[in-house]
């Protein structure tokens, strides 16, 4: 049985998937309120395109997801603005997938949300006909025809065969005809608003020069798409360096940059998240995470949310297969112990393959704020960034750092430390205590 609703709750508190664009995704989205204006004064005032840009874990996504949902739920609320719709699904560019097979991924989503909004959006007195994509869409049977695709039931399949709808093969260019059609009928103009979609983890491609040439083949054919609104979401480094792009130049936002929250608010975050989700009222709620332990978890991690919540969900299961603390001091020493040893291990796997230059290398990055780039190579006492390379490289072998890379500007490559390379720091500051405890 899930843990979680034997202690009380309807499931994990500490779930790191990106807050969903929902009334729950606004109730624990904390500390964010300059990003959620500045994301929604850009949303609000096209044809540009918003950018966020931010260290890995942060809570990018998650921001645009509550943004959006906003957005929407103004409008739903008799707000007399632009419509904007959050799209179902969060899109990611790739090297394998092409520009074709991307524009029609995004157009059938675009397609799913509108028909699923379709009824909240003939109560704001705007309509479409979804009939026939949304049987194609999300019908269990389609009939295949000389020529092209039809649906099932539709009483044009005659002499067809039918077959398991897969959703791959309607005419493209019919198919995405019907949908800008919807987008010209919902939204005029740019100033009616749009579907919201997001571009997010641009990371994943390594290097800003490949995010630049997929961006760019897109721009006329999909960026500029009348009724889609954009936002960008990347690593630090990615999203500023394809903003310099010429093709781009003065047709994205400046990024939003997002970073850790307040460690003041961390309090907030966790009760927050009991209290999301708690189980039905009067049950009694057990939880053997702390809120001073969430604190020290978040600071050792240095305000990596995500890394934070995984490794809360890490100390309660391991709770659950050793044994349940129930005094306050039980759970403050169960903890304690669970994380001196989840710190040592990681300490003990990096000093079996570190040698003493890469641990000098770790040491000044922890001292520059753990976010540098080659260019600071005099720091670590290098006459060139060359000669950091191979020491950076093997911190990065050991999951202490990570890198993303400027293609076109080497200086723009942006290093950082990782949440296990703050939980590495944090043993090797402690590790005098872990000795005397052995």
């Amino acid at each position: 049985m899930n843990i979680y609703q034997e202690w009380g709750f309807v499931d994990s508190p500490f779930q790191v998937t990106p807050l969903p664009p929902s009334e729950l995704g606004e109730n624990l989205l904390i500390g964010r309120e300059k990003e959620l204006a500045s994301l929604s004064r850009k949303l609000f005032n096209p044809p540009k395109i918003a950018t966020v840009e931010g260290l890995n874990g942060v809570g990018k996504t998650s921001l645009v997801n509550v943004a959006a949902f906003k957005a929407y739920h103004n409008c739903l609320s008799g707000w007399n603005g632009p419509l904007l719709i959050p799209c179902n699904k969060v899109f990611q560019l790739d090297t394998i997938k092409g520009a074709d097979e991307f524009i029609d991924e995004v157009l059938m989503a675009v397609a799913q949300t509108l028909i699923d909004r379709a009824k909240a959006i003939q109560g704001l007195g705007v309509s479409i006909k979804t009939g026939p994509i949304d049987k194609w869409l999300n019908s269990p049977q389609i009939s295949t025809l000389q020529g092209g695709f039809s649906i099932a039931g539709n009483g044009a399949n005659i002499g067809g065969n039918s077959e398991s709808n897969t959703s791959s093969g309607f005419e493209r260019s019919g198919f995405r005809k019907e949908i800008e059609l919807w987008l010209q009928q919902l939204f005029p103009t740019q100033n009616d608003g749009g579907v919201i979609c997001v571009i997010d983890n641009l990371e994943l491609l390594q290097t800003s020069d490949k995010v630049r040439q997929l961006l760019e083949q897109l721009r006329d054919r999909l960026l500029v798409l009348p009724g889609l609104r954009w936002v960008l979401c990347g690593a630090l480094g990615i999203v500023l360096g394809t903003v310099s792009s010429p093709r781009l130049e003065g047709f994205l936002h400046a990024p939003i940059e997002v970073g850790g929250v307040d460690d003041a608010l961390s309090a907030q975050i966790y009760h927050s998240r009991l209290t999301a989700y708690a189980g039905s009222e009067g049950k009694d709620l057990y939880m053997p995470l702390c809120l001073e332990d969430f604190e020290t978890l978040y600071i050792i991690l240095h305000r990596n949310l995500r890394s934070t919540l995984g490794r809360a969900d890490n100390f309660c299961q391991w709770v659950a297969e050793h044994r349940i603390p129930q005094t306050l001091d039980e759970k403050r020493r169960v903890f304690s112990e669970w994380l001196n040893a989840e710190a040592l291990a990681a300490l003990t796997a990096a000093e079996s393959v570190l040698k003493p230059r890469a641990w000098e290398v770790f040491s000044v990055a922890i001292d520059l704020g753990g976010v540098f780039s080659p260019s600071d190579f005099q720091e670590f006492n290098f006459n060139s960034s060359m000669a950091l390379r191979p020491h950076v490289k093997d911190l990065e072998d050991s999951g202490l750092l990570v890198s993303t890379q400027d293609e076109g500007d080497k200086r723009r490559k942006t290093i950082q430390v990782t949440p296990k390379g703050w939980l590495v720091k944090y043993a090797k500051d402690h590790s005098d205590t872990f000795n005397n405890a052995t």
